[in-house]
């Protein structure tokens, strides 16, 4: 959220380059790590079967990065084709996945034993699936995914000294699966119960329940949130109708002759004065984005352990008879990443944020920008992480509900702005002569009943003395 300070928009903007540069460094540096390595791809391999048969799952899977930059170079040099590279890196990601699985069995076997005070099973299992999932969405329609295997070292569970993707994949989601339906979000909410009661009433439909599940989850939400974002919209459009005060203090502080801000406090202190003077609180749209965080990280995380059923589900072009679109792929259910779904879902985040009430209506333009910015951000995003098309589905009908909220309140009129306190500080004094106030006083002017009778005085007269 932006203040009514210039120069806490400026940090902003330093804060989200920051941010980006950071994050551009560590991509362009992360592939120089194999490159300072001077162990050849074979030698890493070898480290990382080490690492399988000791279960480091953390280990392991910094030697991979360092594996795919290794193996990059050497493909070029052996003149590997693209499709061998393809295999070999899934080889490795098999065995990082088979160790995270393994790691994840052999914690909640400690547990159980009372060798742990904590079950890390679910979390662990869950890591490997999230690891993997990537790699199964990329491949498994392909000849690789079913021609591809990876020596591991075997357990009492799974004895078996070869694994293939299917064999791998398959274990974890049958593994998993009980475990997100026990496991509680955040420790005491049932978020896979919650969501099958959203399902089960309209007889878990694969073509209806499903969806129609994550717009119910939306419409509840929603209508928790609903009473402050309405607020927010409101007293949004209040601080709009100050724009024009606003602006003739900017002005009064700006320097003709370069257009910066000569005294940046002392203008902030002037515009807060203003807000001040008719109760508005520039942060007062913080309200509802913190109510919501909580809200959706519960959302998320519920509808994260209800993945595997969500694979049940279809909603339109989402089915398993679709393939490509243009050549797109094309999500065979609700479970998987659909990129066209994505694509709707930046569309409907862009035009919630331009129906959104600005925080600082000195900066309208500014916020806009950065408000569509953080929505392309966001969706880019998602194209890169995996997330199950139910949860895209459910910020999709939510982003239409906070649209059609935004739309219904913009034609509702503007509350008055009124004075509550004086620019040097005291309250406001409401002399509306037809609210009475106590002591025959009317909210400040005094009742002529007050002194009693009513009447012009007699002018007073001396008293005769008794004798």
């Amino acid at each position: 959220m932006s203040t009514p300070a210039p120069p806490r928009n400026n940090f902003m903007t330093v804060l989200l380059m920051g941010m980006m540069i950071f994050l551009g460094i560590q991509l362009i540096m992360a592939p120089q790590q194999g490159n300072r390595d001077s162990r050849s791809a074979d030698e890493i391999w070898a480290k990382m079967q080490t690492l399988n048969r000791e279960l480091k799952d953390v280990s392991i899977q910094q030697e991979l990065r360092i594996y795919e930059s290794k193996l990059n170079d050497e493909a070029g040099k052996k003149g590997m084709s693209k499709e061998e590279l393809d295999k070999q890196i899934l080889r490795a990601h098999l065995l990082v996945a088979d160790t995270m699985y393994k790691s994840g069995l052999y914690r909640g076997q400690l547990f159980k034993s009372g060798g742990v005070g904590e079950d890390w099973a679910y979390r662990k299992l869950d890591k490997a699936y999230t690891f993997i999932k990537p790699k199964y969405e990329a491949f498994y329609r392909t000849p690789i995914w079913g021609a591809t295997s990876v020596a591991v070292n075997p357990t009492a569970k799974t004895p078996a000294t070869e694994r293939t993707a299917n064999e791998i994949y398959d274990q974890l989601v049958m593994d998993l699966s009980p475990l997100a339906k026990a496991e509680p979000v955040f420790g005491f909410i049932p978020g896979y119960q919650l969501i099958d009661a959203l399902v089960q009433p309209t007889g878990a439909n694969p073509g209806f329940s499903y969806w129609f599940a994550a717009f119910l989850l939306a419409l509840v939400v929603r209508a928790i949130i609903w009473p402050l974002a309405q607020k927010q919209i409101m007293h949004g459009r209040q601080m709009m109708k100050l724009q024009p005060r606003i602006k003739e203090i900017q002005e009064k502080y700006k320097d003709k002759k370069s257009g910066q801000i000569k005294d940046p406090q002392a203008m902030q202190m002037e515009t807060m004065a203003i807000y001040k003077e008719y109760g508005l609180n520039p942060f007062a749209g913080c309200g509802p984005a913190l109510v919501q965080m909580p809200l959706f990280l519960a959302v998320y995380q519920s509808m994260h352990h209800y993945k595997f059923e969500f694979t049940k589900g279809t909603f339109l072009w989402i089915n398993e008879s679709s393939y490509r679109f243009a050549g797109i792929p094309l999500a065979p259910n609700l479970g998987e990443r659909d990129y066209i779904l994505v694509f709707f879902y930046m569309i409907s985040m862009i035009a919630t944020t331009l129906l959104m009430p600005v925080t600082d209506p000195s900066n309208v333009r500014q916020q806009r920008l950065m408000g569509i910015g953080i929505a392309v951000v966001f969706s880019v995003m998602m194209f890169f992480y995996t997330l199950p098309s139910a949860f895209i589905l459910y910020w999709i009908f939510t982003n239409v509900l906070s649209t059609a909220q935004s739309l219904l309140s913009y034609r509702l009129p503007v509350p008055e702005l009124v004075k509550v306190q004086t620019v040097a500080g005291g309250k406001v004094i409401d002399t509306d002569a037809s609210k009475n106030g106590r002591n025959g006083s009317v909210n400040g002017a005094i009742s002529p009943d007050f002194f009693g009778k009513k009447g012009t005085p007699k002018a007073n007269k001396q008293r005769k003395r008794k004798r």
